[in-house]
């Protein structure tokens, strides 16, 4: 509706600006007449484009929340981890599947956040438990689910092992959210 105002008034701008001049330069009234209506249809067409090109301008701009949820629609949740409420360092992981099929990591340590899509290493701790290591992001992590799927562990980049419990699907969600500025 705006851009179809300022069209019309761009319009009418131009072809006062155009007959003004035209007179002005000793054009007779039917001579300018012609010119001025050849003028206004091509600032007509003119300002048609520049609407259109607006409106789908307008029609493709998306939200930042609008892109994140884009996003966000393309994960599948795997699962994740995270340290207990005793633990010395807070420490959460997240996992999901893109629509491309490759594994989205997400670890934070004490709010410093690291994702990618990183490879997997199979590893044991110094104990002799498996886990599976996390190698192309800043540092080395790790971390393991056990039979319930709702515990096991996870391995920081100094190779300390934590006890981990099941970090849910929303919380995981919303630090998909943080790694896109959101």
């Amino acid at each position: 509706m705006k851009t179809e105002i300022l069209r019309k008034v761009l319009a009418g701008l131009t072809v006062t600006t155009i007959f003004g001049i035209l007179v002005a330069c000793g054009k007779n009234a039917e001579q300018a007449a012609t010119e001025v209506s050849e003028a206004t249809e091509a600032v007509s067409e003119v300002a048609e484009a520049t609407t259109e090109v607006a409106e789908t301008a307008g029609e493709e701009m998306m939200s930042l929340e609008e892109q994140i949820q884009a996003v966000q629609d393309t994960l599948v949740f795997m699962g994740g981890l995270k340290t207990g409420d005793d633990a010395a360092k807070d420490i959460e992981i997240a996992m999901f599947r893109n629509d491309q099929g490759d594994i989205i990591y997400i670890y934070v340590e004490d709010g410093h956040l690291d994702y990618g899509m990183w490879t997997t290493e199979d590893a044991t701790t110094a104990d002799g438990k498996p886990y599976s290591k996390l190698i192309g992001g800043e540092k080395e992590y790790g971390y393991y689910f056990n039979e319930d799927l709702v515990t096991g562990i996870i391995v920081d980049a100094d190779g300390t092992v934590y006890d981990a419990v099941e970090l849910d699907e929303t919380v995981s969600r919303e630090l998909v959210s943080k790694t896109l500025g959101g």
